[in-house]
C-alpha cells in the first residue's frame, strides 16, 4: 500500500475505495476525495439503519452527515479506515 504521505489526487483516484465511491455516489465524489486527502482525517464508525438496511457507516468527525463508506460489518469498516489512513476516534 502506498503511504498516505505520498498520496496525490491521481494516486487516490486509482484506489479501489475511490473507484467504488465514484460509482456509488458521484455527486459526493469531490468532497470525499478532499476529505480522504486530509493528513489526519478523523472518522467514527457507527451502526445505522438510516438507508433502510443495517450497515456500519464511516462518518467524518467534523462533518458527521458525510459518509466516507457504508459496509455490512464493523470489521470491514475498521479495515477500510485503516487502509485509507483515517484515524478512528470512536
Amino acid at each position: 500500500m502506498t503511504t498516505k504521505a505520498t498520496w496525490t489526487l491521481e494516486t487516490l483516484e486509482q484506489m479501489p475505495w475511490a473507484q467504488a465511491f465514484k460509482k456509488e455516489a458521484p455527486v459526493s465524489y469531490a468532497t470525499a476525495m478532499r476529505y480522504a486527502l486530509e493528513d489526519r482525517l478523523q472518522v467514527f464508525i457507527e451502526h445505522t439503519t438510516e438507508s433502510g438496511e443495517p450497515q456500519w457507516v464511516i462518518r467524518v468527525l467534523d462533518d458527521p452527515s458525510f459518509w466516507m463508506d457504508a459496509v455490512p460489518t464493523k470489521t470491514a469498516a475498521i479495515q477500510i479506515s485503516r487502509e485509507m489512513g483515517w484515524k478512528i476516534v470512536r
